[in-house]
């Protein structure tokens, strides 16, 4: 995950009051423009709405007093800027149309980076993973996105592109459907960022634990201002119904999770081509930098060139009516950085599947529970409703229930109709112990008895036991230290480094027994360890369930991530900036280079 962060008073400025329509400063451009001509342009441009807001925010001298020659001339450079784009890109069009007019190109970059900090990710050229959708999706059509706002010239990009991401999810969720808009300003207020910048990551957390209060209840005030306002606590807010977020890199991956919603992604603004855009598809000129966040809601084709599509919160005066289109199917993170990172509340829990520790699948079958080979049908998918801890299974929709059979005094496992109120079904998944854990009975396990045909019932837990390694079949988790950073892959490397850096999350397979990451763009390479003995490499490689060299097992009685090929090996950071972790002999009791925090993304305790 990175930092993404939008520029204050000038750099990300096509606010709130540009949106009126202004007329267009189209630039009929030679390199040859005389002095004249820019000056009657300039002038123009003054007296539009986006000068006006320019003179507003004290980056032009009063309408007074004569144009200051640096200001024609960074405009002059605008309009050769704009003929020039206009001349190299045939699917898009551009315009000197907006507040940054009388910048220089490189003003504008450095106005928007400067007012971010430990933003470490750069777009990768990689291309992996590439979106060959032929069909076509816009969630703008299904009354499930709100209109475009504008964020002024507070650097709340984060927060508006988070806060958009769960308005539509709550739309999607309702039925009928309702769009109701929520308060980017309490988000930025009382949340964590600010105008300074923020990830959506910890916005979507905040929100989750917090609630948000309705754009009505409290209406956004950073429009003019820099600086965060003061958070105000008069509303109340609507509780949000999500507790897992999802998350995505590449445009693979992107492109499978706009079927079914709209999307906070990351991407790279700083450019020329992005500042001055006006229509069409962006297919290059972007710079490298990731600053910016915005909602995607879509992707289709237009005269045969594949695009994503996304919305801004420049307001509607910018691109068209708010909202661009970037070129779609070049690979890895896409045009501008546009599938860096993604993250959304996810509406509809992905299924899975209950792995037992001899490999068998737990499955239901007329409403009681066996242990069988796994097959992938409908009996043995599971899903895990966060809010009501219920384990709920496909084929005939009824949850997991341990209940106590008043004739025997013993517990029975079977699947009933789900009921939020039952504590019979509320469960807990352990995955770092791959155990499922009673809720109301707390000190009872899902257990399988081999002695007994694998009956599937529920028993004292106890730490390491076989019979109640019940695992699912895919878990998103992130691993950290003891210092504060997280395991990331990037460029073939697995490192540790802070939240501010590379995505953290890691698939573990307790199918194969792979920690599988997204690394650069694409997610098909796994933690492997080829060299067992102390300093031996640790690097990313293509996944392969064959390969012993990707074999790792999660102890969390030490918090070690043991080698299961190489016994006695264990991951190990080398230093305490992780830089370039290794294989060394597990230490016991393990040392702070080997201890490590497995925290669940798929099932967040």
């Amino acid at each position: 995950m990175v930092r993404v962060f939008l520029a204050s008073s000038l750099s990300l400025a096509l606010a709130h009051a540009l949106n009126t329509t202004a007329p267009p400063v189209h630039a009929t451009v030679t390199a040859d423009l005389d002095d004249a001509a820019v000056l009657k342009q300039f002038q123009a441009w003054q007296a539009s709405p986006a000068g006006q807001f320019a003179r507003k925010q004290g980056l032009l001298e009063s309408a007074d007093v004569g144009p200051d020659p640096a200001r024609l001339a960074a405009f002059k450079e605008t309009l050769l800027t704009v003929a020039e784009l206009n001349q190299m890109h045939t699917s898009a069009t551009f315009s000197a149309n907006n507040p940054f007019a009388a910048m220089t190109n490189a003003e504008f970059a450095a106005y928007i980076k400067r007012t971010g900090a430990d933003v470490q990710a750069k777009t990768d050229p990689a291309r992996l993973e590439i979106s060959t959708a032929t069909d076509s999706v816009d969630w703008t059509s299904s009354g499930c996105v709100a209109p475009v706002k504008s964020q002024g010239v507070c650097g709340s990009c984060y927060a508006h592109a988070a806060v958009a991401a769960v308005e539509s999810a709550m739309c999607l969720l309702s039925n009928p459907r309702k769009l109701v808009t929520y308060s980017d300003q309490q988000l930025t207020s009382c949340g964590p960022g600010g105008c300074t910048g923020g990830i959506s990551l910890r916005s979507f957390n905040w929100m989750f634990a917090n609630g948000v209060c309705t754009q009505d209840a409290y209406p956004y005030t950073n429009q003019f201002t820099s600086v965060t306002q003061t958070c105000e606590t008069t509303c109340s807010p609507v509780k949000i119904p999500f507790k897992v977020l999802g998350n995505l890199v590449g445009e693979k991956e992107l492109e499978a999770n706009l079927r079914r919603q709209p999307i906070a992604t990351t991407m790279a603004a700083s450019s020329a081509v992005f500042r001055n855009y006006e229509s069409g598809i962006i297919t290059t000129g972007c710079d490298t930098e990731i600053n910016h966040m915005v909602l995607a809601v879509g992707y289709g084709t237009d005269a045969g060139l594949p695009y994503f599509k996304f919305k801004n919160s420049w307001g509607t005066s910018w691109g068209e009516q708010g909202y661009v289109r970037l070129q779609r199917g070049v690979g890895g993170v896409g045009t501008c950085g546009l599938a860096t990172s993604g993250d959304f509340p996810q509406i509809t829990p992905p299924t899975f599947g209950l792995v037992t520790a001899r490999g068998g699948a737990i499955y239901e079958y007329y409403g009681n529970v066996f242990v069988g080979a796994a097959s992938n049908s409908a009996n043995e998918q599971w899903r895990y409703d966060a809010t009501t801890h219920q384990l709920i299974v496909s084929s005939n929709q009824q949850c997991l229930d341990a209940y106590k059979d008043s004739a025997s005094g013993q517990f029975r496992v079977h699947t009933y109709a789900c009921d939020a109120s039952n504590g019979n079904q509320a469960w807990t998944i352990d995955g770092a112990r791959q155990r499922i854990k009673h809720r109301t009975h707390p000190n009872l396990c899902l257990d399988v008895d081999p002695t007994q045909n694998n009956k599937v019932q529920v028993w004292s837990c106890y730490d390491n036991a076989p019979n109640q390694r019940v695992a699912i079949t895919e878990e998103k988790v992130k691993l950290h230290t003891f210092n504060g950073r997280y395991l990331v892959s990037g460029r073939g490397m697995p490192q540790f480094v802070s939240l501010w850096g590379a995505p953290f999350e890691w698939v573990v397979s307790n199918v194969d027994m792979t920690w599988r990451a997204r690394s650069d763009g694409g997610g098909d390479k796994c933690l492997d360890a080829y060299e067992p003995w102390n300093g031996g490499t640790v690097h990313m490689w293509p996944c392969d369930a064959d390969n012993a060299n990707q074999k790792w097992r999660f102890d969390a009685a030490t918090g070690q991530l043991r080698h299961a090929t190489h016994t006695g090996f264990c991951l190990d950071m080398a230093t305490t900036t992780g830089a370039k972790p290794h294989l060394w002999t597990c230490n016991s009791p393990a040392n702070d280079l080997q201890k490590f925090t497995y925290e669940s993304l798929s099932f967040p305790q």
